[in-house]
């Protein structure tokens, strides 16, 4: 996995929206649940076909989430622990083993830097 580059005086700031599943396909993460309508393997499938390369499937044990389908955009700019564990600890807190839902993921990387003129 590639690390931002080493700049002093950076932050990373990280907004996340969740909603119900509806197509059109997602745009940066898919949390799938237990008793999902459709499973994470055949939604993993159709995305592949769709977008191949596009969306990493993650299988997660959890009482009520069977997988986590992320961008790898997104994977790329924030160590996948750090992202996957935050999107989770928000998705369990509003959905129930039925539940699919969508969320939109803002990454914001801000880098500054101090120049001394001679």
């Amino acid at each position: 996995m590639e690390k931002i580059p080493e700049f002093k005086n950076v932050t990373v700031d990280l907004a996340m929206t969740f909603s119900q599943y509806n197509l059109p396909p997602i745009h940066d993460a898919l949390v799938i649940g237990k008793r999902a309508k459709i499973g994470a393997g055949s939604v993993a499938r159709a995305f592949q076909e769709m977008t191949p390369g596009m969306f990493k499937l993650y299988r997660i044990e959890h009482p009520k989430i069977e997988a986590l389908l992320v961008r790898e955009s997104d994977i790329r700019k924030i160590p996948e622990k750090e992202l996957i564990s935050r999107i989770l600890a928000c998705a369990e807190k509003i959905m129930d083993e039925t539940d699919s839902l969508h969320v939109e993921i803002t990454i914001k990387v801000s880098i500054r830097e101090r120049i001394e003129l001679e």
